[in-house]
């Protein structure tokens, strides 16, 4: 009997790991706004941030399941309005330092690699782990 409750205790366990997983990847499905680009940086050796406010303009990322991002609204840090290729993934990024280190959520846009994450109802793009770009969205 205890073998069978730690055989239903494992399966539940792995099943619950996996739609989790699976979830975190579908987030980034549908419409985003585009709200603020913060760029980061060193200038002259000192570290620098800026950010521009897309808050009042509707500029919108569709990340659609059949792996087409389509851009809309106008000029922005990111991309330009029209469609684009994307794919989901993983990868180091330069960030861990030590290759054992897990692997970081990824999506690749036009050939262009970008780190991902949701946080607080919001979805942020990253180009680098220091240094870079972050594209920062609100779900539609």
């Amino acid at each position: 009997m205890k073998k069978l409750i730690l055989l239903l205790m494992t399966v539940a366990l792995s099943i619950s790991c996996s739609k989790d997983e699976e979830a975190s990847t579908e987030q980034i499905f549908g419409e985003w706004k585009l709200i603020r680009a913060e760029f980061h940086g060193l200038e002259e050796g000192n570290s620098s941030e800026e950010s521009v406010d897309y808050l009042n303009q509707n500029i919108t990322y569709d990340f659609r399941q059949n792996g087409l991002l389509k851009v809309t609204g106008g000029e922005n840090a990111g991309y330009p309005t029209g469609e684009y290729e994307y794919f989901l993934g993983e990868d180091h990024f330069g960030c861990a330092w030590d290759r054992d280190d897990p692997k970081i959520p990824m999506v690749e846009i036009n050939n262009s690699k970008w780190t991902y994450n949701f946080t607080n109802g919001k979805m942020k793009l990253g180009k680098s782990c220091v240094n870079g770009l972050n594209l920062v969205f609100e779900k539609k």
